[in-house]
């Protein structure tokens, strides 16, 4: 155990080196860049309906508009003469109606382009960001992979260390267990009960569980998955 306790120092150490790239200011600026693509992506998802609803309303807008126009014709063609006071109102009603129809199809047709005319300023400052986006993104990769370099050859030389270490190791059910833990990220995989807390987790244990971990020595966590020891 004390050989298998020896590699995870040593895989803490890789992760804090990882962690270091991962933490750098570029790699904190690539995140939130790609984030900008994935949100311009969605962005230009939902203009692109919008603009097709758009569309769909202001073709039908048009047609209607259109049509009220040939009713207009209509009634102005109407023969008024010898007309009786009854058409009079009649043809004054219908007038009225129409004038206020098309008045309401008006002020679609202007909304709707106001609408448009939104789309397309967001979509040129979205277009905008994205590339700005794009053109910083290749030299915040270039600065990422020399912080990588930076810290390849430290992780390398830990690995060695590491695989030295390996067939020193005598109980492999339990390696096997903490390289497939691991693998899964649950890290650190083993840890001491800290007085009456998980060491991984932190969250309280049962006073049941410590009872058992006084026998067992050796129990996985309820909280977290880690294996807790009893004894450094």
């Amino acid at each position: 155990m004390k050989t298998i306790l020896e590699i995870q120092k040593l895989d803490r150490q890789i992760k804090l080196l990882n962690r270091e790239v991962e933490k750098c200011p570029a790699s904190v600026d690539f995140k939130k860049y790609k984030q900008i693509l994935q949100e311009g992506r969605t962005r230009f998802e939902q203009l692109e309906s919008q603009a097709n609803e758009i569309i769909k309303s202001y073709n039908n807008a048009a047609n209607k508009y259109n049509k009220l126009k040939g009713n207009s014709e209509i009634i102005r063609k109407r023969n008024t003469k010898d007309i009786d006071l009854d058409s009079v109102n009649s043809l004054i009603t219908d007038a009225n109606s129409l004038v206020g129809e098309l008045s309401e199809e008006n002020r679609r047709v202007e909304d709707l382009v106001r609408k448009s005319e939104e789309i397309v300023r967001k979509s040129a400052e979205l277009s905008n960001k994205l590339t700005e986006a794009k053109r910083r993104s290749g030299s915040i990769k270039a600065k990422i992979e020399e912080k990588k370099q930076e810290v390849a050859p430290k992780i390398a030389e830990i690995e060695k260390k590491i695989k030295e270490l390996e067939p020193k190791v005598q109980d492999k059910e339990k390696y096997a267990k903490y390289k497939e833990m691991k693998q899964k990220g649950i890290f650190p995989v083993y840890v001491y009960i800290e007085d009456v807390f998980c060491g991984g987790c932190k969250v309280e244990l049962s006073l049941n569980f410590i009872e058992k971990l006084k026998t067992k020595k050796m129990l996985t966590c309820e909280h977290c998955g880690r294996i807790i020891m009893l004894d450094k």
